[in-house]
C-alpha cells in the first residue's frame, strides 16, 4: 500500500506525462503544453505569472522545453506558495 506522499509523487509524475505525451515526448513540456497544464491544473497561479514568465524561469538549460527536473522546480515553488497560503487562513 502506498503512503500519501508516494501517491502524491505518482500524481505529480502522471500530471507531467499527461501534458508531455501530447507530442509523444515523456521528457519534455513545450510552451503550449505548459500553458495547457497551467490553465487546467493551476489556474490560480496563472493569475500571478503568465506562461512566458514561468517558462523563462523554469527552462534552465534553455532548450525551449521543460524537462521533469525543471518541472519539479515548478512544483516546489507552487508547494512553497501553497504552504504560505495555508497559514493565512
Amino acid at each position: 500500500m502506498l503512503t500519501e506522499l508516494e501517491k502524491s509523487l505518482n500524481a505529480i509524475t502522471e500530471v507531467f506525462h499527461k501534458y508531455s505525451l501530447v507530442k509523444g515526448n515523456y521528457h519534455a513540456l513545450y510552451k503550449d503544453d505548459m500553458k495547457k497544464l497551467l490553465s487546467a491544473e493551476c489556474p490560480q497561479y496563472m493569475k500571478k505569472k503568465d506562461v512566458d514568465t514561468w517558462f523563462r524561469e523554469l527552462d534552465f538549460n534553455e532548450d525551449n522545453a521543460i524537462n521533469f527536473e525543471e518541472f519539479l522546480l515548478f512544483v516546489t515553488k507552487m508547494g512553497v506558495i501553497a504552504h504560505r497560503e495555508s497559514h493565512k487562513k
